[in-house]
């Protein structure tokens, strides 16, 4: 068993308090690669690396996730959905799993994003449907939260259909 343990090799010597001060004085134009990395004693490709995330990056780029699997729509994208379902709930347009399957497959073609939805039935699939749900629990009938139903309330339907005719 090794007592005292003293590392040989210089690399990542560096602490990121250095590279945070390195970085934003090359995005800020301040200082080139070069002089940054010579002043905070930091690699220059890792600076090159680190510098470009952030100056390249898009404030509203999906977050990555671990493995294989990648988002489809941004957050705020969802919440555009969200908010096109909450909608057509509101105008007593009741939506089921698959109207949510086929909007979120229109909606991804539409904006001309990469997606892995059927192309030949043209709906997003069973596991993305129960994850949207999941991460947007107010979209769940609320027969599921409570298990009281509330009466319908034909008068405010009939006064909204009277205003589409």
């Amino acid at each position: 068993m090794v007592r005292k343990y003293e590392r040989m090799s210089g690399r990542q010597s560096w602490n990121e308090e250095d590279m945070a001060k390195a970085v934003a004085a090359v995005v800020s134009g301040k200082m080139g690669y070069k002089l940054a990395s010579r002043t905070y004693h930091i690699p220059r490709s890792t600076l090159q690396r680190r510098a470009s995330k952030i100056r390249y990056q898009q404030p509203d780029e999906p977050k990555p996730l671990m493995g294989h699997y990648r988002r489809v729509f941004t957050d705020s994208q969802e919440k555009d959905l969200v908010g096109y379902i909450k909608s057509m709930e509101k105008y007593f347009m009741g939506v089921s799993r698959r109207d949510i399957r086929e909007l979120a497959f229109q909606y991804a073609e539409d904006n001309h994003l990469n997606h892995p939805f059927d192309v030949n039935s043209r709906m997003a699939g069973e596991d993305w449907v129960r994850n949207f749900l999941k991460r947007n629990p107010e979209l769940l009938d609320r027969s599921d939260h409570e298990n009281i139903l509330e009466p319908v309330n034909f008068d405010q339907f009939y006064h909204f259909m009277c205003q589409l005719s």
